[in-house]
């Protein structure tokens, strides 16, 4: 199957040498497959210093959200995209309710068969369960409308402006809700899942993110989409986020 990699880094080229382009070569994913996307040229010097040249390096745009639509601009249409964050350190699978293992095989259990899977539920994005704990996860390929973390998520291309997001921080909530407004479907592996150190590492959106800038991110997503979410307060972080309601 052919597929492409993108992976957005701010501030972070030794982060993704360390982290997700090291996962990505422990699983043997072609090199030629991945393309980094920076903010500037600066930023370009020295991720092609860090990482020797050996990846394909583009200028995108500032924020996430700009270079998130930079990189769907980036790709034709229809095209099989990989979206990674740049400091993811493991994938797993649920073994039972206590215990994760190591992916066998990222390319085949994971990306191929997430595209297969678009395909068999007519839907354009699939991605896997945000939380690594296997008490919630469950032996399952879930349909209907749900959080598909923007750590790592695969996509058919669509050039529909619709399907282009407007918040940086929930992004990915907001892109969930229009993907499964447009294409009526949503693949998520419910026994499938990822390890970071979301909101700890350096650079990325940690140069900007506040309490009250990921507040005002989630209640703008609210807000545009009533009918499909509700925000709440984490009582564990005291972070607003979303829960999504399937309205079918």
């Amino acid at each position: 199957m052919d597929y492409k990699i993108a992976i957005p880094s701010y501030k972070r080229p030794e982060t993704i040498k360390n982290k997700t382009l090291k996962l990505l070569s422990k699983y043997n994913i072609d090199k030629k497959k991945i393309t980094v996307f920076v903010a500037n040229e600066k930023e370009k010097e020295i991720y092609n210093k860090s990482l020797e040249e050996e990846y394909k390096i583009v200028v995108g745009v500032p924020t996430l959200n700009g270079v998130r639509k930079f990189i769907t601009k980036y790709y034709e249409e229809e095209t099989k995209l990989m979206q990674f964050d740049d400091d993811l350190e493991g994938v797993y699978f649920k073994v039972d309710n206590k215990n994760l293992a190591p992916l066998k095989d990222l390319e085949k259990d994971f990306i191929i068969r997430g595209f297969n899977e678009c395909k068999k539920n007519n839907a354009y994005m699939f991605g896997y369960y945000g939380a690594a704990n296997p008490y919630f996860m469950k032996h399952r390929i879930y349909t209907k409308l749900c959080y598909v973390i923007g750590a790592c998520f695969g996509k058919i291309v669509q050039h529909d402006p619709f399907l282009f997001t407007k918040t940086n921080h929930g992004e990915d909530y907001e892109r969930s809700i229009r993907q499964y407004i447009k294409n009526k479907s949503l693949v998520r592996f419910d026994y499938i899942t990822f390890r970071s150190k979301y909101y700890k590492e350096n650079g990325g959106l940690q140069t900007i993110r506040t309490p009250e800038y990921v507040y005002n991110s989630i209640y703008q997503i609210q807000s545009m989409f009533p009918q499909y979410c509700k925000m709440y307060i984490r009582k564990s972080t005291g972070n607003a986020e979303l829960r999504l309601k399937d309205m079918r």
